[in-house]
């Protein structure tokens, strides 16, 4: 279960997932919360992938939207005010009800506090709440996989009472993610449903356990991402192109704001022989363009979008930058590290700092930081034999994350006989 099919690494994961089981025989079927999103990944076959219908029917009271007639109007405004008033109403029951509901919220139990947190649930996240309770009645599935927070705490209220091996999956740190109050509390309580509660970093998984009390903590590490095989990038790094790479989406959490500051102070004749190629796409997009602008760098940075297939990227690059303020296990560090990419990282989150050592398989910087993180380009940019040995490294590393390494563990969370 995905909150949409849009870019992000917790969506390729989970196709990568679905499709490796489903070449293996088993019934997998993808749910997407919301199609506002553009398709961005190859859907796999053999895989039954559906939504929760159109994003725009958030409640059957406000049906007809195209009736512009004054009354039709008046009477959609009223009943959307009263329907705010309404989930304001919730939320405050909710929070004055909350001591009772961390006492009696557990799996098994009926009672008040259940009754008021499913159906406060129902009122904050709308017609989707109840669109996704009726397919999981009517799928019946034996097995869930959910993943990311606000849609593993959907997906942990819609079969509450159901009899569904369920597995959710945090993708970031929790300890830096930024999360409405409100919701943190819900993910407290809820997450007490999940048969398994998973991260896919130790620091992560330490950090959960930390949260609350849980039936079970798991690692669930990150296969290699898109059946990627550490033996078909073999470029040395005197046959790449002088050029930084960065994937990720363009938000803040990702820090490219940093990156480009920090290629921007170099000296021009370090700097003036390589180019900064950003792939991804996302709402910061035109303020880093600006920002870029500003710094003199639009001959030296190239914005190449969404690319659901970066890693052609990266085997011709000669260094990857991570400059993230928080992460859990991000793919497309995976993925420059299988293609033979030393790194640059920082060090907000422990995920990323499982993978890469300081000067081992790249180099690990402070957040936020400009000059530190400069400094550590320069190192790279000026040391190609540091490169490759890093490169090498990083390919080494990655073994660990082969789908004959990682299986046992999926298998074991998902609660699946062990392959034979």
């Amino acid at each position: 279960m995905l909150p949409h099919l849009g870019a992000g690494g917790a969506q390729k994961v989970g196709l990568l997932a679905a499709a490796h089981f489903a070449e293996q025989g088993l019934k997998v079927r993808v749910l997407s919360l919301r199609r506002d999103h553009p398709v961005k990944h190859v859907l796999p076959k053999g895989v039954e992938v559906f939504d929760l219908g159109p994003d725009e029917v958030v409640h059957p009271w406000l049906t007809n939207a195209e009736d512009r007639a004054f009354l039709s109007r008046l009477r959609r405004f009223t009943l959307a005010q009263i329907l705010k008033l309404h989930r304001l109403a919730v939320r405050l029951a909710v929070s004055a009800s909350w001591w009772l509901i961390d006492r009696q919220m557990y799996p098994g139990r009926k009672t008040c506090a259940t009754l008021l947190l499913c159906y406060g649930i129902a009122s904050l996240a709308g017609h989707r709440y109840v669109r996704l309770r009726k397919i999981v009645e009517q799928k019946r599935p034996k097995r869930v996989l959910s993943l990311l927070t606000k849609t593993n705490v959907m997906c942990c209220a819609a079969v509450w009472d159901l009899p569904v091996h369920l597995v959710v999956s945090e993708r970031n740190d929790p300890r830096l993610q930024r999360l409405e109050p409100l919701w943190n509390r819900l993910r407290a309580v809820f997450y007490r449903r999940a048969n398994v509660v998973t991260a896919n970093t130790e620091g992560v998984l330490q950090a959960l356990q930390m949260m609350g009390t849980w039936q079970r903590l798991a690692l669930l590490p990150n296969p290699l991402p898109g059946g990627l095989s550490l033996d078909r990038s073999k470029a040395l790094q005197s046959q790449r192109q002088l050029e930084i790479l960065s994937v990720a989406r363009l938000v803040p959490q990702k820090g490219l704001d940093v990156l480009i500051r920090a290629f921007g102070s170099l000296p021009e004749s370090i700097r003036g022989a390589w180019t900064l190629i950003v792939v991804g796409d996302g709402p910061e997009r035109q303020a880093l363009v600006d920002l870029v602008a500003e710094e003199g760098l639009s001959e030296q940075v190239s914005f190449q979008g969404f690319r659901s297939d970066p890693v052609m990227f990266m085997r011709r690059s000669s260094i990857f930058a991570l400059p993230s303020r928080f992460e859990g296990m991000p793919n497309a560090l995976l993925e420059a590290m299988a293609s033979g990419l030393p790194s640059v990282v920082s060090d907000a989150s422990p995920g990323p700092l499982e993978m890469v050592r300081h000067r081992i398989e790249g180099l690990v910087v402070p957040t936020d930081d400009v000059k530190a993180f400069a400094e550590a380009l320069e190192l790279l940019m000026l040391d190609p034999e540091l490169r490759e040995r890093c490169g090498l490294a990083a390919k080494a590393t990655l073994r660990s994350l082969e789908w004959d390494v990682v299986e046992p563990h999926w298998r074991s969370v998902l609660a699946l006989p062990a392959k034979a």
